[in-house]
């Protein structure tokens, strides 16, 4: 890898919830002196955390951006949600990432729950080492985290840091390349203290598994470990750079975040090992490399939106070539759309905004009233002509039904929903395929929830929101010949419509069918589309639990009219009426719709997965493996009723790492004892 003069780092922290990202970045922030003092999740007064989505789950809702210069250089961290739900919003954000650190608790179990991360960041080919934190807490345990990590991510993961102590015990660590032990402070710096005598031979042996790992990739290096030299200090640490930048190994550094133990080691090793801005060439949706110069044409990748009601629209970009300036005018590439001057250039440090006179190649910069860019979009210098490859996005699977509750703010929620959509662009908004219902898609219960709040929030609109309806279909399994009439009569002329209507089941799936075998005029012509109507109408709500009628065949065969009474609306009563009297005395049945599934999951849960499709009524059509190697997929046939919440139930069978995909097959009768309870269920509701 060629040598870099750029100051600028661009890191990813990343790592499942809980394990202390924003905490240890709270940390990193104070102790390169970019905030005054560190913030707690506890009182909401974390630098990246600020949302009061975040604030109020403790969690970390939303991608956040915080810039800090430290020792000539200058990082931007970027504090990405750990929870599976927002996995989508964490892969766009690394577009803008040259290299990530991957925090994992000092818990083997946790470890699995980073393995959808980390293959995010292979995708990308993005270099990344470990930090195993919260080594303060009672329970854990580095020893078989380490081994954990190894047999999750191979052998590249290599060990820089060796704990002294656990728990309430944890005070410093042992640095593997040199050797050397430092006992840590509370401002997050440490000290250099002699090794300790319990932990002499261990470091030895981890020092020997560090040169072996790096010997891999450097014949030099290698012949000295076999003829027993101890290599220079400083050919371990240019080859250490060099193969974490190379993503060829992986180092596992320590840390406790909360007390601010690991903060300076941590700062220290991402100047030494992650890549600077402008080492890596990136490269064009074609595959050709565009060189990191400052002074050629300008090239940006948009890669997170923030939207402010009042303040408006920031637009994330890392800068791929040349120098973003307030006076130069970019296009959007992607859309197409009029050149547009930025409204103003700025560094992030949370929610603070410190304006910038110029972003060169290389920089994380927000982007003000950029009004037609969104996430994932190229922008450029007028005539500069090239596309950036996107990230693929998996598909939503969770959905909520989503309303207005005053009808005055219908055209409020349409204008606050797409502008929600361009702050998540992993976020859908459909209609219901049967139901008509507005749904808002994501991908998981959180990351909808969150959704709602936030436009409720932000947009000053009241929602309702309820699960998705289940759309039931009643059908009927025998036929009939019934008698309508509809007589009425007042002062003038009265009302008078007479049918007989022949009605048949049809086939599964093929809908509702009227004809008219109507001889000798007993039905005058203009009336019979008014007795199709009434037909249709009244098939709208069957006599089971009120849903609408399918795969009928319905016949017009006989009637009779007045020549002064009769009229439109008196034939379309009269056929409304056959339909009601005559559908109850067909057997009805009540139908469900019946999805085919797919889902994807490690070949250690498909036999629980087997198991729990089974229990939800489901019919196992095959398993086989996946594309992806060590997974398989599961197809199915499963009711609609049971997938609401099964993102949630089949994540906390696999530790978060199974998924499904859906679509409409068909409609199945209900069984009888369901289809009481739906029935009374729905008499409950009306």
């Amino acid at each position: 890898m060629g040598q870099s003069s750029s100051p600028l780092r661009n890191v990813a922290v990343i790592g499942p919830h809980h394990s202390g990202k924003t905490t240890l970045i709270e940390a990193l922030l104070a102790h390169a002196g970019a905030i005054p003092r560190r913030g707690t999740i506890a009182e909401g007064s974390t630098t990246t955390d600020h949302d009061p989505e975040s604030i109020a789950r403790q969690q970390s809702c939303a991608v956040s951006f915080a810039w800090a210069p430290y020792r000539g250089h200058e990082i931007t961290f970027i504090d990405t949600p750990g929870f599976v739900d927002f996995l989508e919003e964490t892969k766009l954000a690394l577009l803008g990432a040259d290299a990530a650190v991957v925090v994992i608790e000092g818990v083997p179990s946790r470890v699995a729950q980073a393995k959808a991360l980390v293959e995010a960041l292979a995708a990308l080919k993005l270099p990344h080492l470990f930090v195993v934190n919260k080594l303060d807490r009672p329970e854990a345990n580095f020893a078989a985290t380490l081994q954990t990590l190894r047999e999750q991510f191979g052998n590249h993961v290599v060990a820089e840091h060796l704990p002294i102590g656990q728990g309430e015990t944890f005070s410093g660590y042992i640095d593997l390349v040199d050797r050397r032990a430092r006992t840590y402070d509370q401002n997050g710096g440490s000290t250099e203290i002699p090794l300790p005598d319990d932990l002499t031979a261990l470091a030895g042996e981890e020092h020997v598994k560090l040169l072996e790992a790096l010997g891999d990739f450097d014949d030099h290096l290698l012949e000295e470990l076999i003829e027993g030299i101890e290599p220079a200090l400083d050919e371990v640490e240019r080859d250490l750079s060099e193969e974490t930048q190379r993503d060829q190994v992986a180092p596992v550094l320590v840390a406790a975040g909360l007390q601010g133990f690991g903060a300076e080691a941590l700062l220290e090793t991402i100047l030494r090992l992650c890549p600077p801005a402008d080492a890596i060439p990136r490269v064009d949706a074609e595959g050709r490399a565009i060189a990191a110069d400052s002074g050629g044409p300008a090239i940006a990748l948009v890669c997170k939106t923030m939207i402010h009601p009042q303040s408006g629209k920031l637009s994330i970009v890392r800068v791929i070539s040349g120098t973003l300036t307030p006076e130069r005018a970019l296009v959007d590439l992607t859309r197409g759309t009029p050149k547009e001057r930025p409204g103003g250039l700025f560094r992030l440090v949370g929610k603070r905004q410190i304006p910038v006179e110029r972003a060169p190649a290389g920089s994380l910069a927000a982007v003000a009233r950029l009004e037609h860019a969104r996430t994932g979009d190229t922008l450029a210098a007028e005539g500069t002509k090239v596309l950036l490859p996107m990230v693929k996005l998996a598909d939503q699977v969770i959905a909520v039904a989503i309303r207005p509750k005053e009808r005055l703010d219908e055209a409020k929620l349409s204008q606050a929903l797409q502008r929600l959509l361009e702050e998540d662009p992993t976020l859908r908004l459909e209609r219901a395929q049967f139901t008509g219902e507005l749904q808002l898609l994501g991908h998981g219960e959180q990351h909808v929830q969150v959704a709602c709040e936030r436009l409720s929030r932000k947009y000053n609109v009241k929602l309702e929101t309820h699960a998705p309806t289940v759309p039931y279909r009643e059908a009927i399994q025998g036929g009939i010949e019934v008698h309508g009439r509809y007589k009425h009569q007042t002062g003038g002329h009265g009302q008078f419509g007479d049918v007989w209507l022949r009605i048949e089941p049809r086939e599964r799936g093929h809908g509702v069918s009227f004809a008219e075998k109507i001889v000798g005029g007993v039905v005058p012509r203009q009336f019979i589309p008014a007795v199709e109507k009434g037909v249709r109408e009244a098939l709208e709500r069957g006599p089971l639990a009120g849903y609408p009628i399918v795969d009928v065949d319905v016949t017009l065969y006989d009637g009779q009219y007045h020549s002064v009474d009769s009229s439109e609306q008196s034939f379309k009563t009269a056929g409304s009426l056959a339909i009601r009297e005559g559908i109850p005395k067909c057997q009805p049945v009540l139908l469900e719709p019946i999805v085919k599934i797919a889902v994807t999951v490690p070949t250690q849960y498909t036999s629980a997965v087997l198991s729990q499709l089974t229990s939800k009524r489901g019919h196992i059509l095959s398993f086989n493996g996946s594309d992806k190697a060590g997974y398989d997929v599961v197809l199915a046939l499963i009711p609609h009723s049971e997938i609401s919440r099964y993102i949630t139930e089949l994540r906390t069978l696999t530790q978060g790492l199974g998924t499904y995909r859906w679509e409409h097959d068909h409609f199945e009768i209900v069984p009888p004892k369901l289809a009481q309870h739906v029935a009374e269920t729905a008499a409950a509701v009306t």
